[in-house]
């Protein structure tokens, strides 16, 4: 063997740099390339990352709309608060002003009750603030939920206390049989009639322009809350003439009303509201407003130009002293 060769080869190899230098790997084929790289897809390793993702979003997207959700009852529950945080501002307001408005009418009450006992008198017949007919309903005496009544209805459809129809027939028997034209436009009313009544005029005055607080507060000087009218009880009615049915200061100057305000005490009623006597009684003069008392009750209270309150204030009273 030519040793001489094999060196000059060798140091040519050397020389140009192939010293230690591993052979070429063949070239993979572009088609062979593609399809090592495309191998993930529909293997078993993507189906256990889709089980994952799937099961991933199955636990996730649950507890997102939880979320969801307890941020929404979260926002509601601040809105309920806010709603109810008005609400008992204004019933502390409207408590407040009632408790006043007791007050103010306790003091009057006080001051002049000397004065009505002396101008009165000792009233003539026995008493008894409890009966039926005595009941006071007004701005701060509710209706008990222990009275107990029967209603009796009327041919026009209203309902009244039975014990108060007889009278009450009569009464408008008479007012016809003398040319006038009465006509009962309420009697009886429920908790939700009143309720519908009271949230009526709310609504009205309020789209008049006044806050929720000014229309409730004078709505509140011509229709009572909801337990604290008469007309609950079945011994109220109101009346006016067929001719005029509003129920306005004209009321007052009918004949009708007149010719009421005149004989209603013989049939055992009085004039509920009268007029100047607004503040013992909580409500403004209404000329068609009648309530039930009782022929001696009614006869007496007036003669002497009194209220209910004023009559029951003298009858304790007496009862309390035996004068």
């Amino acid at each position: 063997m030519d040793f001489s060769t094999v060196n000059r080869e060798f140091c040519a190899k050397t020389a140009g740099g192939d010293f230690g230098r591993l052979p070429d790997k063949p070239a993979v084929s572009g088609r062979r390339r593609r399809k090592r790289k495309n191998r993930y897809w529909g293997s078993v390793l993507f189906y256990k990352h889709l089980i994952l993702g799937m099961t991933a979003l199955a636990i996730l997207l649950p507890l997102f709309g939880l979320t969801g959700m307890v941020y929404k009852y979260t926002c509601l529950k601040a809105e309920y608060q806010g709603l109810l945080r008005r609400a008992n501002a204004l019933c502390t307001a409207e408590a407040a002003e009632k408790d006043n408005k007791i007050s103010e009418i306790g003091r009057k009450i006080k001051e002049e009750l000397s004065v009505w006992t002396e101008g009165v008198g000792k009233i003539p017949f026995q008493v008894n603030t409890e009966d039926w007919n005595y009941i006071l309903v007004n701005d701060w005496n509710p209706l008990p939920a222990s009275y107990k009544f029967q209603l009796d209805v009327l041919e026009d459809g209203h309902q009244v206390d039975y014990r108060i129809a007889e009278d009450l027939g009569e009464m408008l028997s008479d007012a016809e049989a003398e040319g006038l034209e009465l006509l009962v436009c309420s009697a009886y009313r429920s908790y939700e009639r009143q309720a519908d009544l009271f949230n009526s005029s709310v609504e009205e005055l309020m789209e008049q322009g006044m806050t929720y607080r000014e229309a409730y507060y004078k709505t509140h000087e011509q229709v009572a809350i909801v337990n604290y009218s008469e007309h609950h009880t079945g011994l109220a009615v109101d009346i006016v003439g067929k001719n005029h049915q509003m129920l306005d200061e004209r009321q007052g100057r009918t004949k009708e009303a007149q010719w009421l305000a005149q004989n209603c005490s013989r049939y055992g009623f009085i004039l509920r509201y009268p007029k100047g006597k607004e503040k013992i009684t909580g409500i403004e003069y209404e000329s068609w407003h009648f309530r039930y008392v009782g022929r001696d009750a009614a006869q007496f209270i007036t003669k002497n130009d009194l209220t209910l309150e004023e009559f029951l204030k003298i009858a304790k009273i007496q009862q309390k002293t035996g004068r």
